[in-house]
């Protein structure tokens, strides 16, 4: 088959499609015979799978097989980009069989756009550009969740307490001192439970916490307090290091 063949093929099996969802929009439970991969290019999606709820942060995106059941409702309390790209069950066959969270490049998220602004005006170029986003979005690193919950009786009050933003200038090991556990024991019930150690748990949390204050306009300085960080810089590395860009850069793109 020809490049030109194989081109048309694409554009009939990937679908880009683009919307902005108010502060607690809901899209009911649904399924689609095509693969889903749901990401924000700004704010924060929560999306319902099953009996578990899976969040979708800048630079993370949720890929969801064909056929799999689910509702989300947008949580950020400004305006939400949200992107989801549909892909044949063809093309799914060679992504998981399972939902998992994807890293999603600045790249990307370029691709994305210009895919976005082309599409209807170079048609040509936009399936050239249907064919990167879909090697991108196969190569991309995964999770099973970013930042997975459980029901376990033990963990489950501790992690709402590590996740309440008026405890996040507490250590860890402060927050233990109401619960009759181990901070070892907590080690072991976190990765099998999941799959994370619990500080990076802990810091993807405070994660989706500070994109939510960036965007309600809060100063940098006063998140990082917020937060627990002693310093600006401190807090700015720790913000880079999760999302591949600084607090300003962030704020300058939305």
């Amino acid at each position: 088959m020809n490049n030109a063949s194989n081109l048309i093929q694409l554009n009939d099996m990937v679908e880009i499609h683009e919307f902005f969802f108010q502060a607690n929009d809901q899209i009911s439970m649904h399924c689609c015979l095509w693969g889903d991969f749901n990401f924000s290019l700004d704010g924060i999606l929560q999306l319902q799978i099953g009996d578990a709820l899976y969040l979708a942060p800048p630079n993370y995106g949720l890929w969801l097989p064909p056929q799999t059941e689910h509702s989300c409702i947008a949580i950020d309390q400004q305006i939400t980009h949200f992107i989801c790209i549909r892909v044949h069950p063809y093309l799914a066959n060679k992504l998981s069989p399972q939902t998992q969270t994807l890293v999603t490049r600045p790249f990307f998220h370029t691709l994305v756009k210009e895919a976005l602004r082309i599409q209807h005006s170079h048609p040509q170029q936009y399936q050239h550009l249907l064919q990167v986003i879909y090697d991108q979005i196969c190569m991309a690193d995964c999770y099973d969740h970013y930042l997975p919950q459980t029901s376990h009786p033990v963990l489950q009050p501790i992690l709402a307490q590590l996740s309440d933003s008026a405890h996040f200038q507490h250590s860890i090991q402060k927050i233990l001192t109401e619960f009759r556990i181990s901070e070892r024991h907590l080690l072991r019930l976190s990765q099998q439970e999941l799959k994370l150690p619990i500080s990076e748990w802990r810091n993807r949390a405070k994660i989706v916490h500070a994109i939510s204050l960036l965007k309600q306009g809060l100063a940098i300085k006063q998140i990082a307090y917020l937060l627990g960080f002693r310093h600006s810089s401190s807090f700015i590395t720790f913000f880079k290091r999760y999302l591949g860009k600084t607090p300003a850069e962030m704020r300058l793109e939305h």
